[in-house]
């Protein structure tokens, strides 16, 4: 519910900045596919870039390991050795 006493509503400073988003206390890009892409990365390095399994990335993020890969290889997410 959104009350105003007049007949416009204005962004508080309240609210953040729309080009930043704080993830786990960093500053990133605000597109949806870095955050995305930031939080898979995450997830892989977490457990140790295993990605299908009971214990892999797939399975934490409630994908199957095939759209897991699609999605890594679209944002160019590859392993660093």
């Amino acid at each position: 519910m959104i009350l105003s006493r007049s007949s416009s509503l204005e962004q508080g400073d309240w609210l953040p900045a729309a080009s930043t988003n704080v993830i786990n206390g960093k500053i990133s890009s605000s597109t949806l596919e870095d955050v995305e892409k930031e939080h898979i990365l995450d997830v892989l390095k977490k457990v140790n870039w295993k990605v299908s399994g009971e214990k892999g990335a797939a399975k934490i993020l409630g994908l199957n390991a095939t759209t897991l890969e699609a999605k890594m290889k679209k944002l160019g997410i590859k392993r660093e050795n």
